[in-house]
């Protein structure tokens, strides 16, 4: 078989496209155990044993938290122990390397290890056996303790070596729960980071008119964010579209007036939605893509006489990332947000906002996934609100989110270069608004006026992508892997 360009073959292998989508990598983190040798000669064998009972603890606890943890056969305590440790850490693919030392630990012994894996995120780990100094702390302990020495000296050292720039500290015993907690963020950051380096967008279209918040470049997005992002021309889903069968148009349909109720459109528009429905899902499995991005308006919904409101919902609900008016920095922080919490975000833009409430309104463009609505019996399928040269009614989802904590967040690249927006809120217990869209109240943390100022003094993008949880620390965490600004409100 010839091989072409994905842009003209007919096939599914195309030259310029990975064939397979790649998986998510399993998160993975290494433990590198320090102790210093020397000591083991000055003090008796039960001064050894104590360390290796404080070495096995933090083993211990970090397999309770992780399936797969990388770690030496036993302490580090020589210089060929460490570079052992290093050859071993480089060729299990780590997310992350928890650095411990349980004695001073002078720093040319973990660079032996650490010089082999440059490139992978360092959690420090001051640790030292009691929280409070006894009044009979002798030498002998402050030995055991070294912890904190021994760290100072090496986190000195990387500064004036300029490496390993985005490094963590923890703090506390070895059996401190806390400490693992922080671990835990940091490293699913660092796997999450690391995840969206392979992740593939697929961009119909372009940005809609007049949204330079939302303009980029796709080089930049490479060297900053991640994901590869390439162009699908409009006759991939043309395409997809004249090959639809009227079998699986009627399936689809079927399963939209089983599952939701209707309101305010006709058979022949949720005809028209399910078709166009099918052939992007049939773009997405063709070219193995992560996440769409999609340009509706006079582009899509008057070439094929629908909405992609349907087709957009039933991506994400099979776990496809969906942004439309061209918002890829959007979905890029759709994608980081499932990644982290395993929850769909909400797609949606800043509306209006409510004094008694302390909230905004949120509305999404039609659609969001069917399961993050607050009453999966009250979910409305009906026209849609805006029509853009098609005829008949379009199609569009109605219902507002459950209730719960939520982090929210996007992307701008300015002057300033790339910045993350991190704030948080909470979806209130609200019934939906009858707008024919998708629509939330958020609460959020601080006076909904001084919010909305700061928003517009720091000049962010007037969509939003809202998840499940309290993720911000994470997405703080993700920023400085990307070495790009972050703003909190």
């Amino acid at each position: 078989m010839e091989i072409e360009s994905f842009e003209t073959s007919e096939s599914k292998t195309f030259g310029d496209l990975l064939s397979k989508r790649k998986e998510d990598k399993e998160l993975k983190i290494g433990l590198l155990p320090g102790a210093y040798f020397e000591y083991f000669r000055m003090w008796d064998e039960t001064f050894e044993k104590q360390i290796r009972g404080d070495m096995d603890i933090v083993v211990n606890e970090l397999r309770k938290r992780f399936k797969n943890v990388t770690c030496p056969s036993g302490l580090c305590d020589t210089l060929d122990k460490c570079e052992e440790a290093g050859k071993l850490f480089k060729e299990n693919d780590l997310d992350v390397i928890v650095v411990c030392e349980f004695t001073y630990f002078p720093d040319y012994m973990p660079l032996q290890a650490l010089s082999q894996v440059k490139s992978v995120p360092l959690i420090f780990f001051v640790s030292q056996a009691e929280p409070v100094l006894k009044a009979d702390t002798d030498y002998r302990q402050t030995q055991r303790d070294g912890s904190f020495i021994g760290l100072t000296q090496l986190t000195g050292t990387l500064k004036k070596m300029d490496w390993f720039k985005n490094y963590r500290v923890v703090v506390g015993c070895p059996g401190d729960k806390t400490v693992y907690d922080k671990i835990e963020k940091y490293a699913k950051a660092a796997n999450v980071y690391n995840n969206l380096q392979s992740k593939i967008i697929g961009v119909t279209g372009h940005v809609f008119k007049g949204m330079f918040d939302f303009e980029y470049d796709k080089t930049l997005v490479k060297a900053n964010l991640g994901p590869e992002v390439f162009t699908i021309q409009l006759d991939h889903l043309v395409q997809a579209w004249d090959k639809v069968n009227e079998v699986d148009v009627r399936a689809v349909s079927e399963m939209v007036k089983r599952r939701f109720k209707i309101r305010d459109i006709e058979d022949s528009d949720i005809h028209k939605s399910a078709k166009l429905a099918i052939a992007m899902k049939r773009v997405v499995e063709r070219f193995n893509l992560d996440a769409l991005v999609y340009r509706g308006q006079h582009y899509t919904e008057r070439k094929f006489e629908s909405t992609a409101y349907l087709g957009s919902a039933m991506l994400q609900e099979n776990g496809i990332m969906v942004a439309s008016e061209g918002d890829l920095h959007g979905v890029i922080m759709m994608t980081i947000q499932r990644l982290l919490t395993g929850c769909t975000p909400f797609f949606v833009e800043l509306s209006s906002f409510d004094e008694k409430l302390n909230a905004f309104l949120l509305m999404a463009h039609g659609f969001a996934d069917p399961t993050t609505a607050k009453d999966p019996e009250e979910i409305w399928v009906t026209s849609s609100p805006e029509r853009w040269g098609y005829t008949g009614k379009g199609l569009s989802f109605e219902f507002t989110g459950k209730p719960g904590p939520v982090t929210m967040g996007h992307f701008i690249n300015d002057k300033k270069g790339y910045r993350m927006l991190i704030s948080g809120g909470e979806i209130l217990d609200l019934p939906p608004l009858p707008v024919e869209e998708v629509n939330l109240r958020v609460k959020v943390e601080k006076p909904v006026k001084e919010y909305i100022v700061e928003l517009l003094d720091h000049g962010f993008a007037h969509h939003v992508m809202v998840v499940y949880g309290d993720v911000k620390e994470e997405l703080s965490l993700i920023a400085d892997l990307m070495g790009i600004k972050k703003v909190f409100i």
